[in-house]
């Protein structure tokens, strides 16, 4: 009887779990590839024109949502936050809701959309946090909230909480058009929420953004 030759045969296993290996690697990059990614970008100076024709040279570029803000201190009982309110699109901009008023009508009052850890942020005149049970009780009855908002002019309005968002959970958002009525010329579109098609491609934009002085962050799978 022929022996078997061990050698020949350790050779021949390695050779197929390489090419196994090459490609399960091959096909993973492939989807990669397929593959849109979003990300956040924010500048700390407002986008002009010649800005924007710059980002619709992006390779692979799928879609640019423009975002708004302007700066105010929101007032909610004897708690106080500072913070940047986002403006955009409600129907467009990628924004998962946990609870919402549904049909929204929007008036004169600001109409808030609270990240759900946004709460979390405010502080009274001692520079203390609310408590958990305060959290879940103003999520709890977000739609009973009475907010004051003052803009960096001094000039206080009205506001309401109209929802609460999973993500992102941050921030404080309210609709553009309604902020650009509101806040006027202290509402400047300074970001944006992006897509780009392939990791390359991506990877490729993230760099030129962040070389351009833009803050870039990835979009958090829902």
């Amino acid at each position: 009887m022929k022996r078997r030759n061990l050698y020949k045969d350790i050779v021949i296993g390695a050779a197929v779990i390489f090419l196994m290996v090459f490609c399960s690697n091959l096909w993973k990059n492939y989807q990669k590839e397929q593959k849109i990614y979003g990300f956040y970008i924010q500048s700390d100076r407002e986008l002009t024109e010649k800005t924007a024709e710059q980002l619709q040279n992006i390779s692979g570029l799928c879609r640019f949502e423009p975002s708004a803000s302007t700066m105010v201190t929101v007032g909610l009982e004897e708690y106080t936050l500072e913070t940047s309110l986002v403006g955009v699109s409600l129907e467009e901009y990628p924004l998962n809701f946990k609870e919402t008023e549904g049909n929204l009508v929007l008036g004169n009052t600001a109409a808030l959309f609270f990240g759900e850890v946004a709460f979390q942020m405010f502080s009274d005149k001692h520079g203390y946090s609310p408590d958990k049970k305060q959290i879940k009780s103003w999520t709890d009855e977000y739609q009973s909230l009475s907010l004051s908002i003052t803009d960096e002019g001094g000039h206080v309005r009205k506001g309401y909480v109209a929802g609460i968002l999973k993500s992102p959970g941050n921030e404080i958002y309210m609709d553009r058009g309604q902020m650009e009525e509101i806040f006027k010329e202290s509402c400047q579109v300074t970001g944006g929420y992006m897509e780009v098609y392939g990791l390359q491609n991506m990877k490729k934009a993230r760099d030129e953004l962040e070389g351009g002085g833009f803050l870039v962050e990835k979009k958090m799978e829902n």
